[in-house]
Parts: structure tokens; sequence; C-alpha cells
């Protein structure tokens, strides 16, 4: 289990706008909030939203989306203390990458709606990650691998999901790649298989 003084740090230096007032870019603070606003209409997005308010965890589009200056190593993240997304208006760079973010993030709201998890235990902050990698674009074949014609589309799909997990996982908690790998390896056959509140990893 990860050190919660440890932990906070990383969170800190990740979201510096959660912990001080920081300077906000207008300009990059209104892009976000037009292409929040834009992703909101997505059908993953709107799936998601919806599937939230069906576990009593209705998302308030104002309060609890909300676009904040970052480091410049993340894309945004789940605060489960103020119950809010964080859209990195510094970092996310196309309406697209908005929708992938915020369906990624509105994942690790649901489980955490749904499961309570405990986002100090390594092992549950895995599952979330590998859930969220793989139901929410981050891993689909055409963006990650088809310039590269690797046809093993599977496989492809849950290294790439591996992977992605270890990396959020180092972004967010202060332990080393062995124990991010495995921790991910350690749940990673019953998380993959857990798709809700999709039917079935989406196309």
């Amino acid at each position: 289990m990860s050190d919660p003084n440890e932990t906070a740090e990383a969170e800190r230096l990740n979201y510096p706008g959660r912990y001080q007032a920081l300077a906000s870019d207008s300009k990059d603070h209104i892009v976000c909030e037009k292409w929040k606003n834009y992703a909101i209409r997505s059908p993953y997005v709107k799936f998601m939203l919806e599937s939230m308010k069906k576990l009593g965890c209705e998302v308030n589009i104002e309060k609890q989306l909300v676009c904040e200056p970052c480091s410049g190593k993340v894309l945004g993240g789940f605060d489960s203390r103020a119950s809010q997304i964080v859209l990195c208006e510094n970092t996310i760079y196309s309406p697209g990458c908005m929708k992938d973010v915020l369906t990624h993030e509105l994942i690790h709201a649901y489980d955490h709606c749904r499961a309570h998890v405990d986002w100090q235990n390594i092992k549950h902050v895995a599952c979330s990650e590998i859930r969220a990698a793989s139901l929410s674009g981050d891993c689909f074949f055409w963006k990650e691998n088809l310039a590269r014609f690797n046809f093993g589309l599977k496989q492809h799909h849950q290294a790439c999901v591996k992977e992605r997990a270890i990396k959020s996982i180092l972004c967010v908690m202060d332990v080393d790649e062995n124990e991010a790998r495995t921790a991910v390896e350690s749940v990673f056959d019953s998380c993959f298989a857990d798709t809700e509140p999709f039917d079935r990893i989406p196309p």
C-alpha cells in the first residue's frame, strides 16, 4: 500500500490547482470549457453520465467537471475527496482528446460510486486503471497501432491496457514500476473482464 502522504504529494505536483490559487490562462480555460461541452454530447460520455445517474451518483456538469491547469504529465484526473473530475486545460490538445479523457475519468468516478474504491490501495487503483484504459478508448486499435500494421488485436489491446494502467499508477502513486506492474498483473484478469456499465468493451 502506498504512503498516503507521498501519494498526496504526487497529487499536489500533478494537480497544483487543487492545492493553491494558480493562474489560469483565460484562452486555455475557454477552449477547455468549449471542448467539455462538446464531449458531454458524445455517445460514450453521455452513456457514462447516464450510468452514473442510475447508480445514484448524478454528475453536476458545472461543479464536478472542472477545467484547471495541471502539470505537463497528465491530461486529467479524478479527485475522490471533492468528487470532481479535473480536465487539464493546458494539456488536453483536441476535442477528441477531451472526449477520451472525460470517458476515462468517468470510469474512475463510476468505480468510486459503485465499488467504494480505496484510492490508497494499489490493487484498487490498478483495477480501476485497467478498466479505464480498456473501456475509455485509450487503447482502441486504430489509435495505438494501425500505423504499425499489428493485427494481433486482442493481444495488442490487453498489452496496451497493462502498460497504460502501469503508467497511470506511476503518475498518481509513490511506487516504483515493479510495484505497479505486479499490482496490475495480480488483478488483471478479473478487472479486464469487468466491463460495467458497458455490455462489452466498446468498439
